[in-house]
């Protein structure tokens, strides 16, 4: 072999080398926690739920709403979570199709929804050190899709979820609305409290009375269906007080006389305002479903059989 060809090898031998060791620190800066998401490619392939501490989302109007996973459970803004809301959000971002770059001209941001003072933000915080932010735009072509970027960069790629609609939720369709939850099957009794009289329902076997005289089904079934699980359609502000009209009361025993649930009901109107002693959350509820669970002591009266 001449000493020309030994050279050669030698020099390939070295490049290929270099770029090995020029790869590999590339590769291991990468997955060091810190580094920055460089793509929205990136940013979702990188993603582990079970990493996840904390994802801030922040509106056009700067509110934020923060998302706070914490003994094995996760907050809102300090209320319990609606776990469906959290799962449309986690899907969105787990489940999706990363598509084609379609932009990277800043220009083209605006009329992308992903100009900085009028899109959406998704910040996902896995430690102090390793966080990062996708900037959320406008629905894409079709449904379900929407234009992306990763906060810095202004390459603008479109992918298939609805991650819009999984980020832009209210508060409010955020937060567990659950009321109350009751084992129904324990259920032996039922106070009915309506400020200026109590009324008493006691169950024996399938049938319920009051005063000795048997109890209408059909309004014994809402009465038990609210109290077995009911939600809320909303809350009301905080530092704002309920109503304190048409108050009445509805307490929930069992066999020993132990109270099961309790709940203080309130309002006039379309809205009305629900409260559970315990608890200082006030919860709205439409007319329909106060009337159910605190009916018309006239509904109870089962009609007689001509």
């Amino acid at each position: 072999m001449s000493k020309k060809t030994l050279n050669t090898i030698i020099k390939i031998f070295l490049s290929v080398t270099i770029l090995w060791v020029g790869l590999s620190l590339m590769n291991s800066r990468s997955n060091r926690p810190g580094t920055s998401i460089n793509s929205v490619q990136e940013l979702f392939a990188n993603f582990d739920p079970a990493t996840v501490t904390d994802f801030n989302i922040q509106s056009p109007d700067g509110s934020i709403t923060e998302l706070t996973h914490l003994d094995d459970n996760w907050t809102v803004n300090g209320y319990s979570i609606e776990e469906a809301s959290l799962n449309k959000l986690l899907d969105a971002i787990d489940e999706n199709e990363v598509g084609s770059v379609v932009a990277n001209n800043a220009e083209n941001h605006g009329r992308m929804g992903l100009s900085a003072d009028s899109t959406w933000r998704l910040e996902i915080i896995e430690s102090e050190s390793k966080k990062s932010t996708i900037l959320i735009g406008h629905t894409g072509p079709t449904f379900p899709s929407v234009f992306t970027r990763v906060l810095d960069q202004d390459e603008v790629v479109l992918i298939s979820a609805d991650l819009r609609g999984a980020v832009t939720q209210s508060l409010t369709e955020w937060r567990d609305k659950t009321i109350i939850t009751t084992d129904t099957i324990a259920l032996s009794s039922i106070l009915l409290d309506y400020g200026n009289a109590t009324y008493r329902l006691d169950r024996s076997d399938t049938t319920w009375t009051m005063d000795g005289e048997v109890v209408d089904a059909a309004a014994v079934i809402g009465i038990t269906a609210e109290l077995s699980n009911m939600e809320a359609s909303g809350f009301l502000d905080e530092g704002q007080s309920p109503s304190t009209e048409n108050k009445r009361r509805i307490v929930a025993m069992d066999e020993s006389g132990s109270i099961m649930n309790q709940l203080v009901l309130t309002g006039q109107g379309l809205t009305r305002h629900v409260q559970n002693p315990n608890s200082e959350i006030i919860f709205e509820i439409p007319s329909w479903q106060f009337s159910r669970i605190v009916p018309d002591i006239f509904m109870l009266v089962q009609d007689e059989e001509e």
